[in-house]
C-alpha cells in the first residue's frame, strides 16, 4: 500500500512539474514580432498622448509669457500637464513585457520601458519647477532636455528590439 501511494505521489509530482512552474515556452518568430509590435504600439500611443499634452503645456507657457494667459490659467495648465505626466508614467509601468521573448529583446524592451517611464517623471518634475521661484529658466530648460535625452534613449532601445527581430531594417538600400 505504501509503495502504491509513493508511486502515485511520484507520478503526480512529475505531472505537476510538467504542467507549470517552468520557464515560459519560447515564442515563434512571428509571435515574437507580434508581441514586440504590440508593445511598440502601446508605447507609441503613450508617446502621442505625451506630445499632445506637452504641446498644450508649452502653448500655455508661451501665452502666459506673452500676457494672454492669467496666472490662474497657467496654474491649471501646469496641474493638467502634471496629472497627464503622472498618468503616462503609471501607464508606461503597466505595459507588460511579453514572456517567451529572446533574452536580448526582453532586456531591450525593459530598458525602453524604464527610460520612457522615467522621462515622463522628469517632465512632471520640470512642470512643477516651472512655477518655482527657486528654479531658473535655464534649469527648467535643462530638466526638459534631460527628459528628452532619456526619452530618446528609450526610443532607441525600443527600435533596437524591433531591429533585432526583423521588424525594422536600419540598412539603407543603395
Amino acid at each position: 500500500m505504501r509503495t502504491a501511494l509513493l508511486a502515485v505521489a511520484v507520478i503526480l509530482l512529475l505531472l505537476l512539474s510538467a504542467c507549470g512552474g517552468g520557464a515560459p515556452a519560447a515564442l515563434s518568430h512571428e509571435d515574437v514580432q507580434k508581441s514586440v509590435q504590440q508593445f511598440y504600439d502601446e508605447m507609441s500611443t503613450l508617446d502621442q498622448s505625451a506630445k499632445s499634452s506637452l504641446d498644450d503645456f508649452n502653448e500655455a507657457l508661451a501665452s502666459y509669457s506673452g500676457g494672454s494667459l492669467t496666472a490662474d490659467e497657467l496654474d491649471k495648465a501646469i496641474k493638467k500637464f502634471q496629472d497627464t505626466a503622472s498618468d503616462l508614467s503609471e501607464q508606461a509601468d503597466d505595459v507588460k513585457i511579453p514572456s517567451g521573448l529572446p533574452d536580448n529583446v526582453e532586456k531591450l524592451l525593459a530598458e525602453a520601458k524604464d527610460s520612457l517611464q522615467k522621462a515622463y517623471e522628469i517632465k512632471k518634475e520640470a512642470s512643477e519647477s516651472a512655477v518655482s521661484p527657486d528654479v531658473t529658466a535655464e534649469q527648467f530648460d535643462q530638466m526638459n532636455k534631460n527628459a528628452d535625452i532619456v526619452m530618446l534613449y528609450g526610443i532607441s532601445k525600443l527600435n533596437q528590439a524591433r531591429e533585432a527581430i526583423g521588424l525594422m531594417d536600419t540598412k539603407k538600400s543603395e
